[in-house]
């Protein structure tokens, strides 16, 4: 339950919101469907379940993204996330995402060109600034969540289409 105060009626908590900021909510909404229509859907689910991860974010963690499941990330990779630098799950273009994931979280002003580097060797340009898009779509939808006390993520709305 979030800290916000007489927020109106709803299932949710989002959707509370959502009825106090309709057109705020339904832009938010509409980014974050698109940052999942426009790069290779394991990665993002890879970089936005490690997100959760460093933030403690277990509304996120207790999501799946359906996407993921059907191009084959399985249960299996997930637990093995902790390790992702070293375990033979992980590609090479996965773990530089995975990289870049996690300095943009810790400290976006860190993200090395070496980083950015490492993923244009896996990725063109154009798609590596679709990641950081969408790992910030990611980040702010977490820590936003994370500030206003909500406990369930919203990002089961866009995670099962």
């Amino acid at each position: 339950m979030t800290w916000l105060t007489e927020l109106p009626a709803g299932e949710t908590d989002w959707e509370r919101l959502r009825a106090l900021f309709p057109s705020s909510i339904d832009a938010f909404d509409d980014i974050q469907r698109a940052a999942w229509t426009r790069f290779d859907p394991v990665v993002l689910e890879l970089c936005r379940l490690r997100m959760a991860t460093l933030l403690r974010f277990g509304g996120g963690l207790a999501l799946r993204s359906d996407q993921a499941r059907a191009a084959g990330l399985d249960e299996e990779k997930i637990a093995a996330l902790a390790s992702w630098p070293t375990s033979p799950l992980f590609s090479a273009a996965e773990r530089a995402c995975l990289a870049l994931a996690e300095q943009f979280l810790m400290d976006a002003n860190g993200v090395s060109d070496e980083l950015v580097g490492d993923v244009l060797k896996h990725y063109s340009g154009e798609e590596c600034y679709r990641l950081v898009t969408a790992l910030s779509a990611f980040e702010r939808l977490q820590r936003g969540c994370l500030t206003l006390g909500l406990t369930e993520s919203p990002e089961s709305a866009w995670l099962s289409e």
